[in-house]
């Protein structure tokens, strides 16, 4: 399974590079905490589906240590909650977080055919990347080069 996902994950990103797109994160975090429980986790390449293989990333990932196996997916990926999570939805050590939870959202997300949990106020979609496109049309030889003034 770890093979589709990561091929699934290598053609999406391609996917998205032919048709000049990239993938856009807007909204704002509403602090539900829904982030952090029942999520999967992966790490080194490799969905966690195991026990062990929680103890040996643990030991280069220590900020394994602050998840707790809490089931598995309907695909085998197991599931973890955060043990710094407070009753109120937050974090309790918010200012040493993992690196983890300081990029969340990250576009990886999308390329896995992830999803935000409901009610995250988040929302991942795809854009024309103009960037991109104006590169491209750079690269034309008809490209009109603009004389560029000084004064600006």
């Amino acid at each position: 399974m770890s093979i589709f996902h990561n091929l699934a994950s290598i053609f999406c990103r391609w996917r998205l590079k032919k048709r000049k797109q990239t993938v856009v994160i807007r909204g704002s975090c509403n602090m539900c905490g829904k982030c952090c429980q029942e999520i999967s986790l992966y790490v080194d390449s490799k969905w966690l589906r195991s026990k062990k293989q929680v103890r040996k990333a643990s030991i280069k990932n220590p900020y394994l240590n602050f998840f707790e196996i809490c089931g598995k997916t309907e695909d085998g990926f197991l599931k973890f909650s955060c043990t710094r999570l407070g009753k109120d939805g937050r974090c309790t050590n918010y200012e040493n977080r993992p690196n983890i939870c300081k990029t969340f959202p990250a576009p990886s997300i999308f390329y896995q055919n992830g999803e935000l949990p409901k009610g995250c106020g988040f929302r991942m979609s795809t854009e024309i990347d103009f960037e991109k496109i104006l590169e491209d049309a750079c690269k034309d030889e008809d490209c009109i080069k603009l004389p560029r003034n000084k004064d600006f």
